[in-house]
């Protein structure tokens, strides 16, 4: 998209709301008036360079002054994420490594998941949502002690009577249950937790894995012997550099303890459940039209995007979006542009969706017109049909109503997820990769680290000084280095349809 065409575009913006304001005798209104501009990453950045060609002009309209900001849209943000995600964890040659996304793609057999995001999105976020909520769930299962999701908890169990009690003595319960299951699946969520962590080591000990915080360039392990309870002293450094104690108990029982090795599995699913927490925290704030989790949302893929690359293009798209909703723009509009990223065509408590999904879901069906045109079609064709595609699709949407028509868009027979959801369960019973197994190695993941904030922690001061290179460049509107822009924009084949859930 050149810029002579988006200097076009924004001409036919300014000239469509001025008709529109004029018609309704609202004409005076449009020198006060702002209107947000959203789209994919490359957008905004065209957008912005065409309305700065104009800077010098000598009216309002020609300046395209009501346009502002132009700004980054959410659905983009997530379909990027995702990619990003893909390709960290699901690299092609990761196959033969148990429960990676690829292993576990070829059990449930997903072929359609095939590393194409932008292609097959919807195929790639129910197959991760799916690997997701099934280490969830296993993970709760260990939790829990259950070898199956019917069993009994035997671990962790809640009184008998519970379901008797009054409403806060059944939320305390509740909460402290919630509390030691997302202490076994949550990752630090900052630099400073990352770094308490490290202050502990994590010792084997006769099999048994223990994390031991070290105090004073010492640790205390605590044994059992017989009834009574021992306290061994030894000192850290030697534990890092891998030397083994051998504690010879008054029961004649010897004790290992040494440094646990690695378990590259256990890290590896920690740091997908970390990414999959973001995605479907992101989801609900989206779907409840919440527009405060959803800049929490976007501060958390800050890292994340950084960590693929220091170049990326919406770690920058949200740095922009953050910066200008809560610092640049005034208060009042700025929650008016962030709740007009959102649409709720039909109604309904958490039925929202991102603006930009919707018209690419529009745009989709207005190929579809534009194509039925045949051959040989003007320009004026086009734009008539572009024009009535809303009254059409209402037409023949009332038409399939009244009929009862179902549209098929298949015959091949759709995967059941609950199925898949059972095949994936019973892989990890066999695995168990959400227990910490010292020396489990991925060939394709060596030391892969369980969070991104553990993977930047050795480059924390350069990350720091790098984000504010950024924002301060978006202060002064100065154009950032990013990766080279593709085409942000789905294919023409792609899956993306209205979700009810989203």
């Amino acid at each position: 998209m050149r810029y002579d065409d988006c200097v076009e575009i924004l001409d036919s913006y300014t000239q469509q709301f001025t008709d529109y304001y004029n018609k309704a005798g609202r004409g005076h209104e449009i020198e006060s008036l702002k209107i947000p501009v959203g789209g994919d990453q490359l957008t905004r950045i065209r957008l912005d360079g065409a309305k700065s060609l104009r800077l010098g002009a000598h009216t309002r309209a020609e300046r395209f002054d009501c346009l502002e900001p132009m700004i980054i849209e959410l659905f983009h943000t997530l379909m990027d994420f995702l990619e990003k995600m893909v390709k960290k964890l699901m690299k092609k040659t990761s196959g033969r490594d148990k429960c990676t996304l690829a292993h576990l793609k070829a059990v449930i057999q997903r072929s359609d998941v095939n590393h194409n995001v932008k292609g097959r999105f919807k195929s790639h976020e129910d197959f991760v949502l799916l690997v997701g909520k099934a280490f969830t769930v296993q993970a709760a299962m260990d939790y829990f002690g259950m070898n199956t999701v019917d069993d009994n908890p035997t671990q962790h169990i809640p009184p008998e009577n519970i379901g008797q009690t009054h409403k806060n003595k059944r939320q305390a319960v509740c909460d402290e249950a919630m509390t030691g299951f997302m202490r076994n699946v949550l990752q630090p969520q900052n630099f400073e937790e990352e770094s308490a962590l490290r202050t502990n080591i994590l010792l084997d000990i006769d099999g048994h894995v223990q994390r031991v915080p070290v105090v004073d360039e010492n640790i205390a392990v605590k044994l059992l012997s017989g009834n009574k309870e021992v306290i061994i002293q030894m000192a850290a450094d030697e534990l890092e550099k891998g030397k083994t104690f051998h504690v010879y108990l008054p029961n004649s029982r010897t004790v290992y303890i040494s440094k646990a090795e690695n378990d590259d599995l256990f890290h590896y699913v920690m740091c997908f459940l970390q990414l999959y927490f973001l995605i479907i925290f992101f989801k609900d704030a989206i779907a409840e039209g919440d527009i405060f989790r959803v800049k929490v949302a976007l501060k958390m893929m800050v890292p994340h995007f950084y960590a693929h690359s220091s170049l990326s293009k919406y770690l920058v798209e949200c740095l922009d979006y953050i910066l200008k909703t809560e610092i640049l723009l005034p208060p009042k509009y700025g929650i008016q542009v962030e709740t007009s990223a959102f649409v709720n065509s039909k109604g309904g408590i958490g039925k929202n969706r991102p603006m930009d999904l919707q018209k690419e879901n529009q745009v989709k069906e207005l190929k579809n017109l534009i194509k039925g045109l045949g051959a040989n079609k003007t320009e004026n064709a086009i734009v008539n049909i572009s024009k009535a595609a809303p009254i059409i699709n209402d037409i023949v949407s009332n038409i399939d109503l009244q009929i009862n028509f179902k549209d098929f868009h298949t015959s091949h027979k759709k995967r059941s997820n609950s199925d898949d959801f059972k095949t994936l369960l019973q892989e990890f019973q066999l695995i168990k990769p959400l227990q910490y197994i010292p020396g489990r190695k991925l060939v394709s993941y060596r030391n892969i680290r369980p969070n991104v904030h553990a993977e930047l922690l050795h480059c924390r001061d350069t990350y720091y000084e790098a984000i504010m290179v950024i924002v301060n460049r978006l202060r002064r509107n100065i154009p950032v280095q990013c990766e080279e822009s593709d085409n942000e924009s789905l294919e023409d084949g792609s899956d993306v349809e209205y979700c009810d859930d989203f």
